[in-house]
């Protein structure tokens, strides 16, 4: 049997609005660039972890689009 296991995270308490995002990839790694204003913040992922991003995103996009309409970009 298992053990459960706990997981403790800090949790930066500012919230941060994103201005701009870059991502480059490479056969092992995503990294993702993305900046708040003057700031920026570099996060690596792996190709696992970075199709996990994409499909939660995905989602949520699409449970937002069913509550709030259509997001356009343009």
């Amino acid at each position: 049997m298992e053990k459960e296991q706990q997981i403790h995270v800090n949790v930066d308490p500012n919230a941060f609005v994103i201005s701009m995002v870059n991502m480059m990839f490479d056969e092992e790694n995503f990294y993702f660039m993305i900046t708040s204003g003057n700031q920026g913040r570099q996060f690596v992922a792996t190709p696992k972890h970075a199709k996990r991003i994409h499909l939660l995103l995905k989602q949520q996009i699409e449970n937002y689009e069913k509550s709030f309409g259509e997001i356009k970009t343009q």
